[in-house]
């Protein structure tokens, strides 16, 4: 027990929820698989870093530019690439990092809101939660997008100082270069809590320091006027067309919603779920209690429009992805933290510092001693690329062949493109079973294809495999 008493410290409970975060989401770095938008988005990185040109402002997947998200964490990961080289850690370096600051800001925030208890708790909620780590351990923009919405609200409550108002600003900047639209979230959910805490007749107050540091909100805005003067209508209207493309299956916006960001949030929420029940119907008693300090509603009222704005925005999209909830994580892991500390007896609090740094170290103990044994997704890319370098000519295209089913027309999605640009250096061509087959018989086309697609292929073309992949495997035809 005097262990857990003994690391009961303001200072170590600190150095414990850093030691868990960084853990959590830097532990088995350089075995992360980079799946559909991670692969695409780590191949822009890798050809701004190729071409030297970190400081261009249109992206570009091998020469076809990409207009549908700003560039902010694709330099710092082209950054990355340059130092670390084109590793699965450097181009999921920055993500991590926005992730460990995400969870040290929301732990500013709790304590900002309510106290030091709620913001250590909210911080380690935030950490645990399986869709933050998941996303933030890998290449996303989600993770750089809360660090700056959760900067620029923390530059907000501490507007009083000389710093407030520029880091609130700052905060809103860097959200908005790294995923567009949603990065200006702050400038709807401040204002709420300032109407609950601050009488109107006193919104004058100050008003004018606020407002001489806004126009830094001009700096996003001017990557998308460069893009225009450029290239005219073209990155707007693919803007577009991505932000209102459809996953083409037939259920309807608001069902899809349901079904896949609120049933998917209450699945994989736990075991933080009952707390963040218990904190929501805390914090709407708090709002509609009149009785209640004028602070603790303005708490509960900004945590409330907080989620309401983003799960309301959410529904609103075409096409729905869990992921879409993200920068609610910080608001709902608070208000969970606020139950926590509400509902559990002040000894056994004490001691969840304690709790927390020996899983901790038993989880760390288990990873070095437990590591897989299995090539890691990168280890498995770099023998295939050696054994291409081998076989084809420089900057030749790798062949991949795609098996479809019910006649329908294969094509190269973006991200089978972009892992063949990341992995290999090299574009990629699709090639069907009969043009395999036509090939002059002096020649052995190399071919990629999906590991679960090896056995049907083997049935239809006499092939040797040279390299089987977790994923892909590498195949040559035998005459």
């Amino acid at each position: 027990m005097n262990f857990f008493v003994a690391l009961n410290t303001p200072r170590i409970r600190w150095a414990v929820l850093g030691f868990a975060a960084v853990l959590l989401l830097f532990a088995q770095s350089s075995r992360t698989k980079l799946t559909t938008d991670p692969v695409v988005y780590a191949a822009i990185a890798k050809t701004m870093a190729d071409s030297g040109n970190y400081g261009a402002l249109a992206l570009k997947l091998g020469d076809e530019p990409y207009y549908n998200k700003p560039p902010l964490l694709f330099w710092l990961s082209a950054f990355a690439i340059k130092i670390f080289g084109s590793t699965v850690f450097a181009v999921t370096l920055f993500s991590r990092i926005f992730g460990l600051a995400c969870v040290f800001l929301t732990a500013l925030l709790g304590s900002r809101l309510y106290d030091a208890k709620v913001g250590w708790a909210a911080g380690l909620i935030l950490a645990t939660t399986h869709l933050f780590f998941r996303s933030s351990a890998t290449f996303r923009l989600e993770s750089g997008l809360t660090f700056g919405i959760l900067l620029s609200l923390y530059g907000y409550l501490n507007g009083e100082r000389r710093w407030g108002p520029p880091l609130f600003y700052l905060g809103t900047c860097i959200a908005v270069l790294t995923k567009g639209i949603p990065g200006f979230l702050p400038l709807l959910t401040a204002p709420m809590h300032a109407f609950l805490s601050i009488p109107l007749r006193l919104w004058y107050k100050g008003v004018v320091r606020w407002l001489l540091w806004s126009p830094l909100l001009i700096l996003p805005v001017l990557w998308w006027i460069h893009l225009v003067k450029t290239d005219g209508e073209v990155p707007l209207n693919m803007l577009l067309a991505d932000l209102a493309r459809t996953k083409g299956n037939h259920l309807s916006r608001i069902a899809e919603f349901w079904t896949i960001c609120v049933v998917g949030f209450v699945k994989t929420y736990w075991p933080w779920l009952p707390f963040a029940v218990t904190g929501l119907w805390l914090s709407i008693q708090d709002l509609r209690n009149p009785q209640r300090e004028c602070s603790a509603r303005a708490s509960a009222g900004f945590l409330l429009g907080w989620i309401a704005i983003v799960f309301v925005t959410s529904a609103l999209k075409n096409a729905q992805y869990l992921r879409y909830i993200f920068i609610a994580l910080p608001a709902i892991s608070i208000m969970a933290a606020v139950a926590l500390v509400h509902i559990t007896p002040e000894k056994l609090f004490n001691c969840f510092a304690g709790i927390v740094a020996l899983a901790t170290l038993l989880a760390a103990v288990g990873i070095a001693c437990f590591a897989s044994g299995v090539p890691s997704e990168l280890t498995q890319y770099q023998t295939m690329g050696q054994i291409l370098n081998e076989r084809l000519p420089a900057r030749a295209p790798v062949s991949i062949i795609k098996m479809v089913q019910d006649n329908a027309a294969p094509e190269l999605a973006l991200h089978e493109k972009a892992r063949a640009l990341f992995f290999f250096g090299r574009s990629a061509r699709l090639v069907s079973v009969d043009e395999v087959k036509r090939a002059p018989i002096g020649d052995r086309p190399t071919l990629l294809v999906k590991a679960n697609d090896c056995s049907r292929l083997k049935a239809l073309l006499p092939l040797e495999v040279l390299f089987a992949g977790s994923t892909y495997c590498l195949l040559e035809t035998v005459r």
